[in-house]
């Protein structure tokens, strides 16, 4: 049996964010763990099963709004983990996510502590 390997579209940035994520009938509180343009990594008491399709707010550190990303897929799943991939989100949020993951590239190219990464910390 052959495996099949997939390489990741854009580089995955540590993360500790809270937010929370919305199923049909349900809101959860949880942690963005590792965040990219286009998939997140989500730290939970419960995941939800694969294929599972959600809403999912997050607070970045220093905005009160955060940004809210309007359709994600979980594509995998462990005891407290998942991972999503981004379906679908407004201009708005592609541009604050997009800003903000350059922001941290630009900080880490640099040098920067990693405290500023974690400036505001994430729980559920």
């Amino acid at each position: 049996m052959s495996s099949i390997v997939t390489r990741r579209m854009y580089r995955r940035l540590e993360a500790d964010y809270p937010s929370c994520y919305l199923l049909p009938h349900s809101v959860r509180l949880a942690a963005v763990r590792d965040i990219s343009l286009n998939g997140i990594r989500i730290r939970c008491l419960s995941a939800p099963p694969a294929q599972t399709i959600l809403k999912i707010q997050i607070w970045f550190p220093g905005q009160s709004d955060g940004i809210e990303i309007d359709q994600a897929v979980v594509r995998w799943t462990e005891q407290d983990e998942f991972g999503v991939q981004i379906v679908s989100l407004s201009n708005n949020a592609d541009s604050q996510l997009a800003a903000h993951i350059e922001q941290l590239l630009c900080r880490r190219a640099v040098g920067e502590p990693a405290e500023w990464f974690y400036a505001r910390p994430a729980s559920y």
